[in-house]
């Protein structure tokens, strides 16, 4: 028996057998020294791709072969015939495929399995045919013909985990999600979406699958997103459908399931890349189900649907925070619902407040950021944040308002990261000097829309004492900077704009305040030094 297993181990492995000078050099630790005696049709890695494709790939392609033949025959409409005989030629070429995978079990297992996957789908096509795609259905009822249908997917379910294997269960799986196009039943539909997404939660805890949990999850989106567009896939024409029938709540339902895998005991220890695939999936499929509900049907009303995908996204980042501190899931997690808290603001407010309102958002985002310890968000809001000042300067009407907002959320965004960089183990002031930037540009621009022309400069320099007392408050040279930068802007916009274009006293105004301003600076730096000085003298 020893010898038998260790023959058939080596022609799965596709190893040649050892002649006896080989295994006397084995045995004697000499070098393997290649032989008059062994042909050369025996040589290392001769001859193995065509005992893979003899043995294995073409038993492969046979059965899938043989499946489609009798798929093909029981979908035949026989002349002169009940037509239950097409179900029961199905059911019997079934019964074929399932003895003869048990009889190959242990000497052909890969053949085995792959039979045990064709019984698997002419269960389920059998079934199918009882009543759907025939002119004449044995079954007349569509609530009879969509019993058997649930019946026969339960079926496959059971059979598929049965065998012990991730593979076939997914397999019925998929059957289960071709039984869901198939039936065409809004309400149908839905619960055996919710159904099948309970039961592979189920399995996924159960035997530690987590591949399988993404494959449902993958398929019940797409089949979701399916039912909005008119089921294309089962042939109807590409177009929005007619009214939501609770898509929503379906929604809710199956995502629960589909989230649940991260928080099984051992969920930590999968994968990365399969952590943040679970994340990017199950966000961006909430995100795009949403925003088809709401352009079909809810377009005219408020952006509750944004709002309520928003919360649901946010509640999951938080959940995924405070059960194992997952980074990556809470970080992808946090974005979506952010974006479509956005978008929800877009919708809802007009143009160009909503801008003000996403800055706003920005600051919030910031803070999140710092409570998930997420260098993540970080980087990903400043990016936001940009994207959205460069689209209001190039499509928004300017605003006071607006701009004071940027530039109170880039100076408050500031404050926060430098609070909080501990958290965030920021080892660069990269991302706190570009906010300060920002807002050592955003002030003066929204202080030239805001207030009358003739006390822009005025007001420059009074943003400019102000980044300068702030910068003596909090012993932080940056401010200095920022005022520094600001009375610089002024001197050439005093000389460039008010010089040639403001009236007699506004011109006489402007230049005094400058002066008076720019000695004081000076004084200031004066005294500076001299402290300085005093203090290494001594």
């Amino acid at each position: 028996m020893v010898e038998a297993r260790l023959v058939r181990m080596e022609n799965y492995l596709g190893f040649r057998r050892l002649t006896l000078t080989e295994a006397d050099a084995i045995l004697g630790g000499k070098p393997l020294v290649p032989t008059a005696a062994i042909a050369p049709s025996t040589t290392p890695g001769d001859g193995e791709l065509e005992l893979q494709i003899g043995e294995y790939w073409l038993a492969r392609v046979g059965v899938l072969a043989l499946s489609l033949g009798t798929a093909f025959l029981v979908a035949y409409p026989f002349a002169g015939l009940p037509s239950f005989v097409s179900s029961l030629i199905g059911y019997a070429a079934t019964a074929v495929f399932f003895i003869s995978s048990q009889r190959m079990r242990r000497t052909r297992p890969d053949t085995s399995g792959i039979l045990y996957a064709g019984a698997l789908f002419l269960l389920f096509f059998a079934t199918l045919r009882l009543h759907f795609f025939s002119s004449q259905p044995v079954v007349e009822s569509s609530g009879a013909g969509l019993a058997f249908l649930a019946v026969s997917v339960g079926v496959v379910l059971w059979l598929g985990m049965r065998s012990g294997s991730e593979l076939m269960a997914g397999i019925g799986f998929a059957i289960g999600m071709a039984a869901v196009a198939v039936a065409d039943l809004a309400w149908f539909q839905f619960a055996l979406l919710v159904a099948l997404a309970w039961t592979a939660f189920a399995i996924v805890r159960a035997r530690n699958w987590p591949g399988l949990g993404l494959a449902v999850a993958a398929l019940t989106y797409l089949l979701h997103i399916d039912w909005l567009l008119n089921n294309p896939l089962v042939g109807h024409a590409l177009q929005g459908v007619s009214a939501p029938q609770g898509n929503l709540l379906a929604l809710a339902a199956y995502s629960v399931p589909i989230v649940a895998p991260g928080f099984r005991e051992g969920a930590s220890r999968d994968h990365l890349a399969v952590r943040i695939a679970r994340a990017l999936l199950t966000s961006g499929g909430t995100m795009l189900i949403a925003l088809l509900n709401a352009q079909l049907f809810y377009g005219d009303s408020l952006p509750w649907v944004e709002a309520g995908a928003a919360a649901a996204l946010l509640g999951a980042a938080y959940a995924y925070w405070k059960h194992h501190q997952s980074v990556y899931a809470t970080s992808i997690y946090a974005c979506a619902g952010y974006m479509m808290l956005s978008i929800a603001i877009v919708r809802h407010l007009p143009a160009p407040g909503f801008y003000g309102w996403l800055a706003w958002q920005s600051l919030l985002v910031a803070v999140t950021a710092v409570g998930y310890r997420s260098k993540i968000i970080v980087v990903a809001n400043l990016f936001i944040f940009s994207g959205i000042y460069f689209t209001y300067l190039l499509l928004g009407e300017p605003t006071g308002p607006v701009n004071l907002s940027f530039a109170a959320v880039a100076l408050l965004t500031a404050r926060v990261l430098n609070w909080k960089k501990a958290n965030l183990d920021l080892r660069t002031e990269l991302m706190r000097n570009l906010y300060l930037g920002a807002a050592t540009i955003v002030i003066p621009y929204g202080l030239f829309h805001t207030v009358p022309k003739g006390w822009v400069s005025t007001s420059w320099l009074a943003a400019a004492v102000c980044y300068l007392v702030v910068s003596a408050l909090l012993k932080n040279r940056k401010y200095r900077v920022m005022g520094i930068g600001t009375i610089l802007a002024t001197v050439i916009y005093v000389f460039i704009v008010d010089l040639s274009r403001l009236e007699a006293a506004y011109r006489i105004i402007s230049f005094l305040v400058l002066g008076v301003v720019l000695l004081g600076v000076s004084v200031a730096y004066t005294k500076q030094r001299r402290r300085g000085g005093e203090a290494k003298g001594g």
